[in-house]
């Protein structure tokens, strides 16, 4: 639906984003971003679906790709905890999942309920593109768990999407009256200062675009990297992302690291998605904190006000 907008009709869940403590950092053996619990609270369902079953909305070409990075992702999991520069970055890396399909992109998790953001650009370029591209798409988390997820809201002009985890293949096994919980990210309440530390974490492309022929990058499916907050762009609207990202970092990333999470280095939380790159100046590019809340406040819904927040059969477009 073009041009819908829509506004929340209560503040609650917002507020529970930007000054709620994100889920502790873990330290048990099997590190898992997901643990279930009992909840007396009504929740949209979450199916689960038990290893070594079919997975919907897959070719079979597209299920031996998520089956192989599935693989690579469990052998390495050890080294990707060993690889963040601090124990403190583990909830970060614990809220982020990469896309399972070929084209890479990257994701994070922003409410324990499952709802997460990426890139707009990530289920289209245009409207057009959205308007033909699946809905649903399988994500992996940094222990090779695959979730699916439905894009609820696509915002071209901020260049974010919302989107909610409507199915899990794990192996933490849950009876039929618990619920998935998901480490998330706070979502920070103010901007960062110029020159403040930031951790990403995302997905790089395996294409090697800077090689010719049809050569393969070396990198890790999940690649942690630190650099600084650089400002933002003069006289650029901090709302329109659709062209370059209007906050600016140098942490180093790489094509298939499209809506990576910026993280602040002092207080663990989220202040941008990384989006795109200036081919003449080689900043990395992002959406701003300030467009990440205001994009929430318009669409995300309480817990179980699903109709709010779009369906895959309706689900919000805004041009």
């Amino acid at each position: 639906m073009p041009g819908t907008t829509r506004t929340l009709r209560s503040a609650k869940l917002i507020q529970e984003l930007l000054t709620a403590s994100a889920l502790p950092p873990r330290v048990d053996a099997a590190q898992s971003p997901i643990i279930f619990t009992s909840s007396s609270t009504p929740q949209e369902p979450i199916t689960h679906i038990p290893l070594n079953t079919k997975l919907p909305h897959l070719k079979p070409s597209e299920l031996t790709l998520l089956r192989k990075k599935q693989a690579q992702l469990s052998s390495t999991a050890t080294f990707t905890l060993t690889s963040l520069p601090k124990p403190g970055y583990l909830n970060a890396l614990l809220s982020t999942l990469i896309f399972a399909q070929r084209e890479a992109g990257t994701a994070v998790c922003i409410h324990p309920a499952g709802w997460l953001l990426t890139c707009a650009h990530c289920f289209g370029d245009d409207a057009e593109d959205y308007e033909q591209a699946d809905k649903r798409r399988w994500l992996l988390l940094y222990t090779g768990e695959a979730v699916l997820v439905e894009c609820r809201v696509w915002d071209v002009k901020r260049d974010l999407a919302l989107l909610k985890v409507i199915a899990i293949e794990s192996t933490i096994s849950g009876t039929s009256d618990s619920a998935p919980i998901f480490t998330f990210l706070k979502v920070d309440e103010g901007n960062p200062r110029v020159g403040s530390k930031v951790l990403c974490i995302g997905q790089p492309g395996r294409d090697d675009l800077e090689a010719e022929g049809n050569r393969k990058t070396k990198y890790n499916l999940i690649e942690v990297s630190e650099g600084r907050f650089r400002g933002m762009v003069k006289e650029q609207d901090s709302q329109d992302n659709g062209e370059i990202g209007s906050l600016m970092h140098d942490a180093w990333t790489y094509w298939g690291h499209s809506g990576a999470p910026l993280i602040s280095a002092g207080r663990g939380s989220l202040v941008g998605l990384h989006s795109s790159w200036d081919d003449q100046t080689a900043m990395r590019h992002g959406i701003p904190g300030v467009a990440v809340r205001e994009f929430l406040k318009e669409h995300l819904p309480e817990v179980g006000d699903v109709e709010s927040a779009g369906t895959s059969v309706n689900p919000i477009e805004v041009s």
